[in-house]
């Protein structure tokens, strides 16, 4: 009895002297190799929309007149994203706004465009035959000052949009753009809603004199 544990014992002391950590399979080796890649390019486009957000956070509070955010989908989100909407602002029951405007992937990559230089002209607005990229980029200033309207508390749609008509010039020169295409932007814009009909998203009361004339005193439409 006792020299069966004694070896019982001995065999065990072996088998504990013999551990070693189990080697890493190829499997393991090769899922590795493609994360590292996988993770890189998740934070680097954490950080490039970021600092999208941010950017488009300042011109949204300057509209604002306080201090708000910009929420843009992530990467993963976008290839999935399935809305109709370019942007919206959540009211509570009391009617306030509140702090942050969503933005599509569309209306965010379209602004992320004009501030970041890629698109250099709007001079086709005068005379057609514009790109969808550049489109989509006036939509976008369009969307952010719209949103960033009811982000100051306007619940109407179509007070909003007017509003937004008039903001377009601002807007646009503080992505960058210069001061004679963001006026070409403005007035597109605001020729474009004159001739769409009345509805939620557009009244005719905007217009020069009108009660949603931010600047009656000036004849200068739309800008002010």
């Amino acid at each position: 009895m006792g020299g069966e544990v004694r070896r019982w014992r001995r065999r065990i002391g072996r088998g504990y002297g013999r551990a070693r950590t189990p080697p890493i399979t190829v499997s393991v080796k090769i899922a590795l190799v493609l994360l590292v890649p996988v993770m890189l390019f998740s934070a680097w486009q954490y950080t490039r929309r970021e600092e999208n957000e941010n950017r488009l956070a300042l011109v949204a509070s300057e509209v604002a007149l306080r201090a708000v955010d910009v929420s843009c989908p992530g990467f993963w989100t976008r290839l999935v994203e399935i809305t109709p909407n370019a942007g919206w602002v959540d009211f509570d029951e009391h009617g306030r706004p509140s702090d942050t405007t969503g933005l599509s992937a569309t209306t965010c990559r379209g602004l992320e465009r004009v501030w970041r230089g890629d698109e250099t002209s709007f001079s086709c607005l005068r005379h057609g035959g514009c790109e969808q990229e550049t489109l989509r980029a006036v939509h976008g200033i369009v969307t952010l000052a719209h949103e960033s309207w009811h982000l100051r508390g306007i619940t109407s749609e179509a007070r909003t949009q007017c509003y937004a008509v008039q903001t377009i010039e601002v807007v646009a020169r503080r992505f960058g753009i210069a001061s004679a295409d963001a006026r070409t932007i403005a007035l597109r814009v605001a020729y474009d809603d004159a001739r769409a009909p009345t509805g939620l998203y557009h009244s005719s009361e905007c217009r020069p004199g009108g009660a949603y004339d931010l600047h009656p005193q000036t004849p200068d439409w739309p800008s002010g």
